[in-house]
């Protein structure tokens, strides 16, 4: 009975401390929601841009073009034989998720559906001046410029390639965007973090410091230093919580907001890849964490009992 009125004295001391400090709870909250909200938004545009590389793999493909005559070169090889062990060498190559063989006389048909409009130019044109061709789609994991330079490289020693077309530009490109913004949420969220805790910090010291003495006379009562540091404890755990809270109506409103402006082709990094309740939790998790982390910071070096 004790330990539990002790127990609620200590929260609603807590909870004093919040309305005896307003305003500097108020900012130390502030800080929590704008750090934990701009840490997400950079969560949340690399989790959906690294989607959307993984999705490219379904678009991410290497055609290599056939020498004439070189699928029946073996003596009795048939075209289908030829088609069907040059499949089987590819597909063993590392990465390879599909591989597909296109015909003279498919990729023509395929040229004549690209060029409906002027089929005129096609008008006594044979489909024997298109090379054949395997066309080889990799996967997910595989469609970085060095996956892909090493199918190019290992298909080059093939004998009846002719030619390969690739293009890893793309790739290039969003792959340094991704480590760039890899390493740009670590950093920012090491920063935002060591200010958020620096914050709280020194928001507990100053209640402390205005509480100094009432701290003395429970002291000299003989208090336990438990009971003397959890209200402190309880104000930094409050504000991390509020600000979690803050943080998940800013992040509400800025999508809202964000995808006015922001152009059609492009909304797609602010999806939200996690429900509305796993956000809304991890961002109350995020703010306990910085306050209480704060909190015993504070206490270590301010509070000595």
């Amino acid at each position: 009975m004790i330990r539990s009125t002790a127990l609620i004295y200590t929260v609603i001391d807590g909870l004093r401390g919040l309305r005896e400090n307003f305003v500097t709870t108020v900012l130390s909250s502030l800080t929590v929601a704008f750090a934990l909200a701009i840490f997400s938004i950079f969560i949340i545009v690399f989790i959906n841009l690294n989607s959307f590389v993984e999705g490219m793999g379904d678009r991410t493909h290497i055609v290599a073009y056939v020498k004439d005559g070189a699928l029946t070169a073996k003596k009795g090889a048939t075209a289908e034989k030829g088609v069907a062990g040059v499949k089987a060498s590819i597909e063993a190559l590392p990465g390879v998720r599909s591989v597909e063989y296109i015909s003279k006389k498919e990729a023509f048909n395929i040229l004549k559906e690209e060029m409906q409009d002027n089929l005129t130019l096609l008008e006594g044109v044979s489909p024997d001046i298109l090379p054949a061709s395997f066309e080889i789609k990799l996967t997910a994991d595989h469609i970085t410029p060095k996956d892909i330079g090493l199918v190019v490289a290992a298909l080059k020693k093939l004998r009846w390639v002719e030619d390969i077309q690739h293009g890893t530009e793309w790739a290039e490109r969003f792959g340094a965007i991704l480590g760039f913004m890899e390493a740009a949420a670590i950093f920012l969220g090491l920063f935002l973090g060591a200010a958020t805790i620096f914050i709280i910090s020194n928001t507990i010291r100053l209640a402390v410091y205005a509480r100094r003495d009432e701290i003395e006379i429970m002291r000299y009562l003989g208090a336990p230093g438990i009971y003397i540091k959890t209200p402190f404890l309880i104000e930094g755990l409050a504000e991390g919580i509020i600000g979690g809270a803050v943080a998940m109506v800013a992040l509400f409103f800025g999508d809202l907001v964000l995808g006015i402006y922001i152009p059609p082709d492009l909304v797609f990094i602010l999806n939200n890849p996690f429900s509305p309740l796993l956000l809304f939790v991890l961002l109350i998790l995020g703010g306990l964490v910085l306050g209480v982390v704060g909190s015993i910071f504070s206490l270590g070096r301010f509070l000595k009992v």
